[in-house]
């Protein structure tokens, strides 16, 4: 007899097969939170990734049209923003 089966004789009010079949569902719910939180951290790290080369080719088209004023002057639009 193991101790769990031994559990299971001596407190029945506990309702370990219920018990056991909620933690069983509490693993797979932490499991899919784990899932989607690494999706959505590949995501974020992807965003920003996209954000630096973005700010990075502004900057360098800002440089080669730093003579004619830079882009917003180029684009004429006063809502130019880093």
């Amino acid at each position: 007899m193991t101790f769990h089966s031994v559990i299971k004789a001596l407190i029945p009010s506990l309702r370990v097969i219920e018990l056991e079949k909620a933690m069983v569902n509490i693993s797979a719910v932490i499991k899919h939170i784990e899932t989607q939180t690494s999706d959505v951290i590949m995501v974020l790290q992807e965003v920003q990734g996209l954000s630096r080369v973005l700010l990075q080719n502004r900057m360098a088209l800002n440089f080669l049209l730093a003579s004619q004023g830079g882009v917003c002057t180029i684009i004429n639009t006063s809502c130019c923003s880093y």
